[in-house]
């Protein structure tokens, strides 16, 4: 009888222990799905709150997006405008379209003028081919050959700029598709692109591009290898012997693709606010921009100058060296804080302690190479120098000429 209550209880105990643990693995598997449940919630919930500024990022960064966008819109309107024009010129309305291509750039004053360049010199290969259709007969290997030679002459007139190549390639499509009434093709090729360009031109005024965001991308990349190569050389002195020539080679940076880079698409953000109703609203941003620019161009001039000093002046296979075990350390160590204070370049206001950091560092190197011995002085001397310059240009940007 004991033994019958006993397996009755074992048996419900075991029941149970089995239904808790399911209970227990439903519970869990709840709780799972809830949590995959409020992830996936909080992932789609950051994914808008982030994409307005993701899509912000993007259009500002990669302005070739926004003047995509400009010359569809132009080109569609130029489209429609062109089979609205009566006459001949209803027979090539794909010229309207090529006006407003060519109009379409990233300044509005690049807008105005390459519209009035492609417009003369097309204008210019019309003439060409209708006197020479009027001087030499028919459509041969002789008048081809004329209106091409005198198009690609007139192309070398400076004023038509970059649409200089228009003037050849109009010459021969007025000769060729011309025919019997070149005047009406003259009139519609020359008209036509000239509407399309209006319009490119109106469309870049009433949507002006400013591209800032590439001009501040391109300083941050001359501001990370110039980073780069002040810890780079701060690495190759913190030794007990210096680097030997081909590792000081590995250690230098190229900063001229980048420095070319910042000065073209500086110029193109300076360009694009001329006659631009958009610049007023940005005006700190870009005289800030124009100021960092200008430290920086200097500052790697410096760099590029005191990189060539201590690689050349600092190398084991020299037998007197300009440093030395003594004043390595020194230099290094204001060359690594010289670099904490490069990657801000704001001006001595903003980043106090980097700047008082780097200029303690410095006037403790500058005492060392002052009171150490004569080898080597002058060259120790203009690294000192150097640096000091360096820290100049970092802190105290000049501010840029208005305009």
């Amino acid at each position: 009888m004991r033994g019958g209550r006993s397996d009755r209880a074992d048996q419900r105990a075991r029941q149970d222990h089995v239904a808790r643990l399911a209970r227990a693995a439903h519970q869990a598997q709840a709780e799972r799905q809830a949590r995959a449940a409020r992830q996936a919630r909080a992932a789609r919930e950051t994914w808008r709150a982030r994409r307005p500024g993701w899509v912000r990022r993007t259009w500002a960064r990669h302005p070739r997006l926004a003047m995509a966008a400009r010359a569809a819109v132009a080109t569609a309107l130029a489209w429609m405008a062109a089979h609205a024009v009566p006459g001949p010129a209803a027979d090539y309305p794909y010229y309207a379209p090529l006006g407003a291509v060519i109009a379409t750039t990233f300044t509005l004053v690049g807008s105005v003028r390459e519209s009035v360049q492609a417009v003369g010199s097309i204008a210019l290969g019309a003439a060409v081919a209708y006197v020479v259709g009027a001087l030499v007969p028919g459509t041969g290997a002789p008048a081809v050959a004329v209106v091409v030679a005198l198009g690609v002459l007139i192309a070398g007139w400076r004023r038509l700029g970059a649409m200089a190549s228009w003037v050849p390639t109009a010459a021969l499509f007025t000769l060729v598709i011309g025919g019997p009434d070149p005047t009406g093709f003259i009139g519609a090729y020359t008209g036509l692109t000239l509407l399309g360009a209006l319009i490119g031109v109106g469309v870049n005024l009433v949507l002006p591009p400013l591209p800032l965001a590439p001009a501040q991308l391109a300083m941050e990349r001359v501001r990370g290898l110039i980073v780069e190569q002040l810890r780079d050389l701060a690495d190759g002195l913190d030794r007990d012997e210096p680097p030997e020539a081909a590792e000081w080679a590995q250690r230098r940076r190229d900063l001229a693709p980048a420095l070319r880079e910042m000065h073209d698409v500086v110029a193109d953000a300076a360009a694009a606010r001329r006659w631009n109703r958009r610049s007023r609203r940005y005006d700190a941003a870009t005289a800030r921009q124009d100021r960092m620019a200008a430290a920086l161009q200097r500052t790697a001039l410096v760099v590029e100058d005191l990189t060539g000093t201590v690689t050349e002046a600092e190398r084991a296979d020299l037998e007197d060296v300009a440093l030395g075990p003594r004043l390595r350390p020194h230099a290094a160590r204001t060359l690594r804080t010289l670099a904490d204070v490069l990657v801000h370049v704001e001006g001595t206001a903003e980043h106090p302690e980097a700047v008082a950091e780097a200029r303690r560092a410095l006037e403790g190197f500058a005492a060392e190479v002052t009171h150490g011995p004569a080898a080597g002085h002058l060259v120790a001397a203009s690294v000192v120098v150097a640096l000091r310059r360096c820290l100049v240009a970092a802190t105290d940007p000049p501010v840029a000429p208005a305009g």
